[in-house]
């Protein structure tokens, strides 16, 4: 409910009935002598004293959650896996630097990464099919409800082109002005780099001549390495496509970067994951 800020949408997530759901929070609220929840002018809000008394739950519950592991270990069940999501990309950027960070580091939490599309990334923590996920920073408006994001560093975004491309032979940097005409590659348009590349071009007071849409950036460096159109990225996504002469890479006038952030849902994990997601987080914001 607190996440969710709706009877109705807490039901569908665990599929039972509104009235159900009415029932047990009036049941609760019965017993603990007051209101939980209120109605305000985005939905269901949590009052004062409902947040601290679910703020105590969410400890609790990670009391039990981490109980619970202490009794696999105890019985030699396998160990805990920590679900991250990562944004299309991105492995270039982090990857390397997590793995060195995390090689000397004993730990039982098995780490599991799952790349996805930003608005995917956003979905899967709402529904709580990963722990943590790696995402560009979006408008609040666009993360779901109940998702908090710390940032870890910033990306320059560059211009990628073929290397017979006419650009490629440009020695200053290119003014975003200057691609209006030019069939570009973009990635998702609602959140995400997508979102990000539109914006530059809004604030020239252009519209991108969007050639193709593609969820991942992997597919967005092949097509531009067909020569098919251009494309602009993080520049850490495409220096091995460039080491390669494969793709040539290009700065942007205005220069732009991107804040790079690790989303989360607001209530504790296990004790254990949590103290591997710390680990996980210094890996991730020392790397350049």
């Amino acid at each position: 409910m607190a996440r969710e800020r709706s009877f109705t949408r807490a039901a569908a997530k665990l599929n039972v009935s509104q009235s159900a759901i009415s029932e047990q929070v009036g049941l609760l609220e019965s017993e603990i002598g007051f209101a939980l929840f209120g109605r305000g002018s985005r939905g269901i809000e949590v009052t004062d004293r409902g947040r601290n008394f679910l703020g105590d739950a969410e400890r609790v519950i990670s009391e039990v959650l981490s109980l619970s592991e202490t009794a696999q270990r105890l019985r030699g069940a396998p160990s805990d896996t920590l679900t991250l999501g990562m944004g299309s990309g991105m492995a270039q950027i982090f990857v390397p630097r997590l793995f060195r960070s995390l090689a000397d580091k004993q730990s039982d939490i098995r780490l599991q990464i799952a790349t996805a599309p930003t608005k995917n990334i956003f979905d899967d923590l709402h529904e709580e099919r990963i722990d943590a996920g790696i995402a560009i920073e979006s408008d609040p408006d666009r993360v779901p409800a109940g998702i908090v994001a710390e940032r870890l560093t910033q990306a320059e975004m560059a211009l990628i082109v073929h290397p017979g491309h006419k650009l490629a032979r440009a020695k200053k940097p290119v003014a975003i002005a200057a691609l209006a005409s030019e069939p570009i590659v973009m990635s998702e348009l609602t959140v995400g780099y997508g979102y990000f590349v539109l914006s530059l071009f809004a604030d020239q007071g252009i519209r991108p001549n969007i050639l193709a849409v593609a969820d991942n950036i992997e597919t967005i460096k092949v097509i531009v390495q067909s020569g098919a159109g251009i494309a602009i990225v993080p520049r850490a996504c495409a220096g091995n496509e460039a080491a390669l002469g494969a793709i040539k890479i290009l700065r942007l006038q205005p220069a732009a970067a991107v804040g790079l952030s690790l989303f989360r849902r607001r209530q504790p994990l296990s004790r254990k994951k949590e103290n591997f997601l710390v680990a996980v987080k210094d890996a991730l914001r020392e790397a350049k």
